[in-house]
């Protein structure tokens, strides 16, 4: 049991009681937002020093709470993604999440000094676009992406902050209530429908207009002279007849750190999600011709299956209470088979109880949503249930609702 009272000031100590750190000690507030404050910390048994992110307020036994858990439970594996280190629930509406340290300064305030070259900006995009990637591989999709979330260390390393904390704010909300995400950087779908329809192709419109920013060296909104909290001008601009096609007006775009970058840009940007990009590794390959293999590090393998032999697919359930269980995907060849809620994770409602399909074609395995009421996603990609399937790989990680599963093929 710990003290009920949260030292939530510098020179508190904060009972944290997860693995190897027992406590910490509040060093320099960092930041302060909706959800809470960030603080610079030190667990004073070893002097090693972390990020604390203190979650406030949030109404008990709700989505947002599991959607809490989810982002501290679930890794990324990515130089380029703060890890995080273990996760705290200090009591009812208030978490604690803890992070490895990066000290570093924000995108946005690097650019404010307009002191980088050409190939500084270059190997800054090209590790952003990296770890957003390997963040889509897991199925995460950030929805804010912008300079302020993006960490410049020594030597332009990049790492990425904040994935998920979307998810903190509440379910898809639309123009008629509060919006989600950050207006320079947030596409039309998820201005108008939500997160619920949110794919990898929202954080590459994202990643677009920081191309833009880190290109140009101003927004396309403050060029356009858009107030960055309103969303009016944006509206009026997308309800241009004919509407444009590119929802950045690239005729005096520049940029001198990758040849094709306009090209690149207005497909990123497409008003139409569907005409953008599928995913960031297409993204890679347009900007440097060259296989996305080659630039994209490896996907780690997982352990072995706890000395489990099978001869069909497993799905490992990673997140929420039925973590660690496993379903067999047993198909022969021509065949299908539907798996929902209680297949799965026993009573997560976010699951339908029939959510996804599996078939199986010859040695290959391929998985559709079967119309859910969360959705699939798959490598970054939201699943259509009225278009073809995806074939699913083996070590492909499955997100359906708010659990993570994963798919591993017999040897």
């Amino acid at each position: 049991m710990h003290d009920r009272v949260l030292q939530n000031y510098r020179g508190g100590m904060i009972a944290l009681q997860i693995p190897s750190i027992d406590q910490v000690e509040l060093l320099d507030l960092l930041g302060v937002g909706g959800f809470g404050t960030v603080w610079k910390v030190r667990n004073p048994a070893t002097g090693k020093l972390y990020v604390l992110k203190i979650i406030q307020a949030i109404k008990p036994n709700t989505v947002l709470v599991e959607r809490v858990r989810l982002e501290a439970e679930v890794s990324i594996p990515s130089k380029h993604i703060v890890p995080v280190v273990g996760l705290k629930e200090w009591d009812s509406s208030t978490f604690l999440i803890l992070f490895e340290l990066f000290e570093a300064r924000s995108l946005d305030k690097v650019l404010a000094e307009e002191t980088l070259k050409p190939e500084q900006k270059r190997q800054i995009f090209d590790q952003i676009l990296i770890g957003v990637a390997d963040a889509h591989r897991s199925n995460i999709i950030h929805r804010d992406l912008k300079p302020e979330n993006i960490l410049v260390g020594k030597d332009h390393h990049v790492k990425l902050i904040d994935f998920g904390l979307s998810k903190f704010k509440g379910k898809g909300l639309t123009l008629t209530g509060e919006v989600m995400g950050t207006p320079p950087y947030m596409s039309p779908e998820l201005l108008i429908y939500g997160s619920k329809i949110a794919d990898a192709r929202v954080d590459i419109y994202a990643l677009g207009h920081i191309l833009y920013e880190l290109a140009m060296g101003y927004t396309f909104w403050a060029k356009q002279g858009w107030l960055a909290n309103r969303f009016d001008n944006f509206v009026k601009f997308l309800g241009q007849n004919p509407q444009p096609t590119e929802c950045i007006d690239l005729s005096d775009f520049h940029c001198d750190f990758y040849h094709n970058a306009i090209a690149v840009l207005a497909r990123m940007v497409k008003t139409n999600a569907d005409d953008r990009f599928a995913s960031v590794e297409e993204v890679i390959m347009a900007l440097t011709h060259e296989p996305s293999r080659k630039t994209m590090p490896p996907i780690p393998e997982v352990e072995e299956s706890r000395g489990i032999s099978f001869n069909y697919p497993l799905l490992t359930v990673e997140s929420g209470t039925n973590r660690d269980a496993r379903t067999l995907v047993a198909l022969e060849p021509g065949e299908s088979i539907v798996l929902g809620r209680a297949d799965i994770a026993g009573n997560d409602l976010s699951i339908s109880s029939k959510h996804l399909m599996f078939t199986r074609q010859h040695g290959r395995y391929f998985v559709n949503d079967f119309h859910s009421k969360n959705g699939t996603l798959l490598r970054g990609m939201l699943l259509n249930p009225n278009a073809p399937p995806m074939e699913v790989q083996n070590n492909d990680r499955i997100k359906v609702g708010d659990i993570f599963l994963r798919f591993n093929s017999p040897v």
